[in-house]
């Protein structure tokens, strides 16, 4: 298990596979276990680099305030640490805001940008709302409780998903496993609020690398389509000076889930090319 200092934390990390290296950014629930579904097919193309940010799974959790700058500034000195000078940036969910923090302001470090499972530069307030309905069923039963299982399965997933695959307490279970196993009740909170807080609408035209945004149609959490206070995926590709858009028809915010292979295949090809 190799971790390594960066910024007064040991941060986990692990590298698959050769090549080129693409850096995985985890989100607000799973960490790295986010991208379980795509790391190996990705891997036998690409040297895949997954690591737990500060607060998260595997690496230090200190008791101080977590932000997506912060998180910025961590995967800055891990690619120093790493000897890594450039690499392909890749964050899901949570992981995207900071991806497009971290290529705004370290713009020398990024090849090409990854955005998926719902890229938005501003929560509208539906957005707003819903992370902080998560902070209080956070604060009121933990993370690891049942209640912030069933609210955390109804925003990751498309209906038709959750109708035929979740039957039983065997999804909740699992859930509330990988939330507790990877945040603790007060990351997690900061985490929802550091969503909240972010818009890097003005930092978008600033990242002028090949960026590819992935979004499920049936994301109800981070949508294609954000209310007008808000910026979500669309709006994320078309004001990208050279982004393009994959929607994944059918799938919900987790399409690294729902539809992994046509995942695996969107980034490669992107990367190829």
């Amino acid at each position: 298990m190799a971790h390594t200092q960066v910024n007064g934390a040991n941060l986990w990390y692990e590298f698959s596979g050769t090549g080129e290296t693409v850096v995985q950014i985890g989100g607000a629930v799973s960490a790295h276990e986010g991208y379980a579904t795509i790391t190996e097919p990705l891997s036998e193309h690409y040297r895949v680099l997954d690591y737990d940010h500060r607060g998260y799974g595997l690496s230090d959790r200190p008791d101080q305030r977590y932000t997506i700058d912060v998180w910025s500034d961590d995967l800055a000195g891990l690619l120093d640490s790493l000897d890594v000078e450039r690499a392909h940036i890749h964050g899901g969910s949570m992981g995207s805001f900071i991806a497009v923090n971290f290529a705004a302001r370290y713009p020398d470090r990024v090849d090409k940008l990854l955005l998926g499972a719902g890229a938005v530069a501003r929560c509208d307030q539906m957005g707003i709302l819903q992370f902080k309905v998560w902070q209080h069923v956070a604060r009121a039963y933990g993370v690891e409780s049942r209640e912030l299982a069933e609210e955390l399965l109804t925003k990751a997933f498309s209906r038709t998903y959750l109708d035929n695959n979740f039957e039983g307490d065997e999804a909740l279970v699992e859930m509330q496993e990988v939330t507790a196993r990877n945040a603790s009740t007060e990351v997690f909170i900061d985490a929802c609020q550091a969503m909240i807080d972010t818009d890097v609408r003005a930092h978008l035209a600033q990242v002028t690398c090949p960026t590819l945004v992935m979004v499920g149609s049936e994301d109800c959490l981070t949508p294609l389509d954000a209310g007008p206070g808000g910026a979500g995926a669309r709006y994320v590709s078309e004001t990208l000076p050279n982004a393009e858009l994959v929607v994944f028809e059918g799938s919900g915010h987790g399409h690294y889930i729902e539809q992994p292979d046509e995942s695996v295949q969107a980034i490669l090809s992107f990367l190829s090319r």
